[in-house]
């Protein structure tokens, strides 16, 4: 009788491990360390960023190359504001900051992730708005 127990149970949860293993597996996400970095490239390869531009003529440090150049930051707390249907594209929003020299300047930014059919990611920015 233990056999039949121990097989049963065997036989009942491998749904639920299957079931399990689909969930959260490939899915995209806000907060992943991928997304970061595709959104602080992102907004580094815009060289006409407000953000950057207001912090650099704020900063009072003499320009030279190691401190005229930006360094981005995200906030810890990156949050989804919405999610498609399929749960492959999400609205995201979370705190971003630029130092240049001896400034800093910090701004709410937004964001869309889509997760492609090969698994690849894709971020798009909107616009800083002053």
């Amino acid at each position: 009788m233990p056999y039949f127990s121990n097989r049963s149970l065997a036989v009942l949860s491998f749904p639920l491990l299957l079931l399990l293993g689909g969930c959260g597996g490939d899915k995209v996400a806000c907060d992943s360390i991928e997304t970061r970095n595709a959104v602080l490239q992102k907004v580094a390869d815009d060289h006409r960023n407000p953000l950057v531009n207001y912090a650099a003529k704020e900063s009072t440090a003499k320009p030279n190359p190691e401190n005229s150049k930006p360094l981005y930051q995200l906030g810890e707390r990156i949050v989804t504001t919405s999610t498609s249907a399929d749960k492959r594209t999400l609205h995201c929003s979370g705190g971003i900051s630029a130092s240049v020299g001896d400034a800093k300047a910090s701004k709410e930014i937004e964001f869309t992730v889509q997760q492609e059919p090969d698994g690849k990611i894709s971020v798009s920015v909107v616009p800083f708005q002053f």
